[in-house]
């Protein structure tokens, strides 16, 4: 059975839909607030690994902190109604758990506020160190840049590494990027994400054998290159006022697929499309489902 070790941040995330752009100065109104997301579970891996299960991927575990106050004990309460492992979850965050609001405006642009609180500094325990070195896998997505290091210093030969990618130079500063450039097996990021990894794709070059690099392009579909040898996929375009976990949902719906057949990345990008439209179809505008 291949094993997945998903690290990165969590949080309490706080979705609203706003009737403007905010500007400084200027009262943007909240028009609405769904109530299953007042709050929610947050931060990739709570994507990334219900992907990975529903894909039939059962050895999957998030790797990720939270505070020893009742923020954190929520969090873990629906990790356990949610059927998911806790055993990756360290409640010794120092302080709060952290808390993230993703206010949406009508054209759907995303303003995203992230309270990474004492987070910022702490890195892996023992138990979570065991996780990552028995995995198969180790998808590293937006965490702490002392994780982010120690991840790139123990994985293995042997190992898939996966890198989702964040547009956070505090969680991925240059040198850290360039590392998971030349090491990660799989790269994925969105199309505006480019410009934040071009220079560390660039030094790293063709990377590690067989490398993979998916570029995300939202109702555009996606593009995956390897070798130098890039290919467009297309995708099916579904309106929501709430994409947020989309681009994580994809990259647990890919790995799955890798994971099944990696010889065929034209299939588990397709695999990994479906895994995010059925993800977004649940939140879907009501005039999209007709």
């Amino acid at each position: 059975m291949t094993s997945v070790a998903v690290t990165g941040y969590a949080s309490l995330d706080y979705v609203v839909q706003l009737n403007a752009p905010p500007r400084p100065n200027q009262t943007s109104l909240i028009v609405s607030r769904p109530s299953e997301a007042w709050p929610r579970l947050g931060g990739s891996p709570s994507y990334i690994v219900p992907a990975l299960a529903r894909a039939g991927v059962a050895a999957a575990t998030m790797i990720t902190w939270v505070g020893a106050d009742e923020q954190g004990a929520q969090y873990l309460r629906f990790l356990d109604d949610a059927g998911l492992s806790t055993a990756g979850v360290s409640r010794a965050l120092p302080g709060p758990t952290p808390v993230c609001i993703l206010a949406y405006d009508p054209a759907g642009a995303c303003y995203c506020f992230y309270e990474a609180a004492g987070g910022r500094g702490v890195s892996f325990d023992a138990g979570q160190l065991a996780l990552i070195d028995s995995a198969d896998w180790v998808c590293a997505a937006a965490q702490p840049t002392a994780a982010s290091r120690d991840v790139l210093a123990r994985v293995k030969p042997g190992q898939r590494l996966a890198w989702a990618v964040k547009a956070d130079a505090d969680a991925f500063p240059l040198d850290v990027r360039r590392d998971f450039a030349a090491r990660a097996d799989l790269i994925v990021h969105s199309r505006g994400e480019r410009p934040f990894v071009e220079a560390a794709l660039a030094e790293a070059g063709p990377g590690r054998p067989g490398r993979i690099l998916v570029e995300t392009r939202g109702s555009d579909g996606a593009q995956f290159t390897i070798g130098g040898r890039s290919v467009d996929v297309p995708t099916e375009r579904i309106a929501t006022a709430d994409p947020t976990g989309a681009g994580d949902t994809f990259i647990g719906g890919l790995i799955a697929a890798l994971i099944k057949d990696p010889n065929d990345p034209v299939a588990a990008i397709h695999a990994a499309g479906a895994a995010a439209r059925v993800m977004l179809t649940a939140r879907a505008l009501p005039s999209s489902r007709e």
